[in-house]
């Protein structure tokens, strides 16, 4: 159990833009950024513990999403509550740069362009995975599941 606990709390959340506390907005430069008030990332965090709880218990990560039991007591929220869709679950993993593997992620670039994704990053030695709440931009989430020689 303190595995668990020790490994949950290295469960941290980061974007590859700012997260403010006003609602996504239109900055100098064009872009969108991310809402700080956003329940999305939340409730990947949420999913983020209980994979890795499942992963600690059985050995293996689980068959669904569904099969998975809340840690907190509360259920767990299988969609994104911007886009209202459930989030996809890849057991195989994408993978991300430097190392890492997105096995839950967002269906649809709901978020100003970017999806929220569970990270998986490889543990120290005999110690589980560390999962991470990351947000990447639609353009880092189509290079990593394109096959070479096929995009267009």
């Amino acid at each position: 159990m303190l595995v668990i606990c020790l490994a949950l709390s290295g469960c941290k959340s980061s974007s590859t833009t700012s997260a403010p506390e006003s609602p996504t907005k239109q900055t100098a430069k064009g872009t969108r950024t991310l809402s700080g008030t956003d329940p999305c990332p939340e409730r990947l965090h949420d999913l983020a513990g209980a994979i890795l709880n499942f992963l600690v218990q059985y050995d293996r990560l689980p068959p669904t999403l569904e099969d998975l039991k809340p840690i907190k007591g509360t259920p767990l929220e299988l969609t994104c509550p911007t886009s209202n869709q459930q989030y996809t679950y890849n057991p195989n993993g994408i993978k991300l740069p430097p190392g890492r593997w997105a096995i839950v992620y967002d269906a649809a670039p709901s978020h100003s362009g970017m999806r929220w994704v569970i990270v998986f990053s490889p543990g120290r030695e005999g110690q589980p995975p560390v999962p991470a709440v990351i947000a990447i931009s639609e353009a880092e989430f189509k290079a990593a599941t394109e096959l070479p020689g096929l995009a267009r």
